[in-house]
């Protein structure tokens, strides 16, 4: 016997099309229908990544900037769609800062994001990152030749009177004093130090400030205080001024055609990276 045979009786009692002398109706109710909020839903849900965390309203970055935190909002998984640019949280810090974007250097996690086409996820951003924000001494506009001319000529007015005065002076002295002693030498200050004209003495300028920072790093590695508001005090204190005297300096060495100089660059660079990592470690413990 065939299985049609052995089931034939049952196909037509479940089935609307085996019924003998019955017509199948199709209603609109045998339907269901996507609307559509039912797509938009069903984007927004193919559109946040898996590892977003809890739904929220928008993406939060806090720049800190002088000891004072900026959060900063921008559209809501932008960073990891990986759509929000560097350039997007540059403009930012600029507004909450009041300096201009170009004298604005981002850092975060010790590396200084330079590039503004780059965007944050490339940049191993997240929710609720911290960006360390410096503004970099304002380069001043070049004077005019009539600028300065116009200052020497008042410096060079006001000159012979204060020559006149000064020659007064002596000879009211000159009268008082009856002895030679007051035209002793007079101690002379101690002057400056040379300022570093090649790329090698500014890296070794900035070695030496890296160096005087660092019994104070290490002894905060080795023995941080119990507190745990003055733990964060002496961390970010000690951060920020690593990345500002030392990781922001270094990025200003020009070591183009200087082989070497590049080299001691990288090797700073890394030594100053190590010592931000080893403070990030010891304030996580």
């Amino acid at each position: 016997m065939s299985w049609s045979s052995r089931f034939g009786s049952w196909s037509g009692r479940f089935s609307p099309f085996g019924r003998s002398g019955a017509s199948a109706q199709v209603k609109d109710s045998d339907y269901s229908y996507i609307t559509q909020d039912d797509l938009n839903k069903a984007e927004q849900t193919d559109a946040v990544p898996a590892s977003s965390g809890p739904p929220r309203d928008t993406d939060v970055l806090v720049l800190k900037s002088k000891r004072i935190s900026y959060p900063v909002h921008f559209p809501a998984y932008s960073i990891e769609k990986g759509e929000l640019k560097i350039k997007s949280v540059r403009e930012q810090a600029a507004k909450k800062t009041g300096a201009d974007a170009r004298h604005i250097k981002l850092f975060f996690r010790g590396k200084n994001m330079k590039e503004d086409s780059n965007s944050c996820r490339a940049e191993g951003l997240r929710h609720n990152s911290e960006i360390m924000c410096v503004v970099g001494d304002a380069v001043p506009e070049s004077m005019s030749s009539s600028d300065s001319e116009d200052e020497a000529t008042a410096d060079g007015a006001d000159a012979p009177k204060r020559k006149r005065n000064r020659n007064k002076n002596k000879k009211k002295k000159s009268k008082k004093s009856a002895t030679p002693q007051n035209d002793t030498s007079r101690t002379q200050s101690p002057r400056p130090p040379p300022v570093p004209v090649t790329p090698m003495d500014k890296l070794n300028a900035v070695n030496s400030t890296l160096q005087t920072l660092l019994p104070q790093c290490v002894q905060f590695m080795a023995n941080p205080p119990t507190d745990q508001a003055k733990k964060d005090f002496e961390h970010k204190r000690l951060s920020e001024t690593v990345l500002a005297q030392v990781l922001l300096k270094l990025d200003g060495v020009d070591t183009e055609g200087d082989p070497d100089a590049r080299a001691r660059r990288k090797e700073l660079v890394k030594e100053a990276q190590n010592v931000l990592n080893g403070l990030d470690e010891k304030i996580k413990s």
